[in-house]
């Protein structure tokens, strides 16, 4: 996810929407947008959606905000310093640090989505589906393969024959679904709102098929090759 995250510029464009709400939720306040316009910076967003992946992919393990003190007193610091500078009365500290509570709900609302959680639990099950059909077939192919060695013998083209029909069958599992997905383009109508979150998510999808079809392309070569060989070894039998 942390490298689709970078491909996509998903930190980034996460930050620009933070700040632009805190800003703008920091109006009704008063304060002018520029005062809180980058209030939150890249590494922080990088550092908490990371921890946030993090905690998606492994059980047990709670995403706690990080940076959330050192907001709250760099927007209790810039909306004070504004006030000063302007001669604008505070109507209490403790709005000022409401306020600053505020950011935070919004900058953890903007990390902490619950679909996304959703959406790499399922995305995990499916991988894990796949990669455990895959590898089956290839188990089972294993197991054939070494009982036809030991029962066949000189007729090693036999073997090969059934060598590649295994890794054409697997690398077609690994191709078809994936590319049948690809080209529907059912991402068109994921409803996300959020123009940084959907690129990332699609993005994501896609590498992920991607990496599936990568796979299928190997097995299919595989297979080609043990079919070449097998037509080799067969024609040196009858000769």
């Amino acid at each position: 996810m942390e490298k689709v995250a970078k491909k996509t510029d998903y930190y980034q464009k996460l930050t620009t929407s933070i700040n632009k709400d805190i800003s703008g939720y920091s109006l009704g306040s008063n304060v002018p947008k520029e005062v809180l316009g980058n209030i939150v910076s890249v590494q922080v967003v990088e550092d908490n959606v990371n921890n946030y992946f993090k905690a998606i992919y492994k059980p047990g393990l709670t995403y706690q905000f990080s940076g959330a003190d050192e907001l709250k007193t760099s927007m209790i610091d810039k909306i004070m310093a504004h006030a000063d500078e302007k001669q604008v009365p505070i109507h209490s500290k403790e709005s000022v640090a409401a306020l600053a509570d505020k950011g935070v709900d919004i900058f953890t609302g903007y990390v902490k989505l619950p679909y996304l959680v959703q959406f790499g639990q399922k995305l995990m099950n499916y991988k894990a589906m796949l990669t455990g059909s895959i590898f089956l077939t290839g188990l089972i192919s294993a197991l054939i393969a070494v009982f036809l060695l030991v029962t066949l013998r000189g007729y090693r083209h036999r073997l090969l024959r059934f060598l590649s029909y295994s890794f054409i069958a697997g690398g077609l599992m690994g191709i078809v679904i994936p590319a049948y997905l690809l080209v529907k383009d059912i991402f068109h109508y994921i409803n996300i709102r959020n123009q940084a979150m959907y690129e990332f998510l699609t993005t994501y999808i896609r590498s992920f098929l991607w990496m599936f079809i990568y796979i299928g392309i190997g097995l299919l070569i595989l297979g080609i090759l043990s079919a070449m060989l097998s037509e080799k070894s067969r024609l040196e039998l009858t000769r």
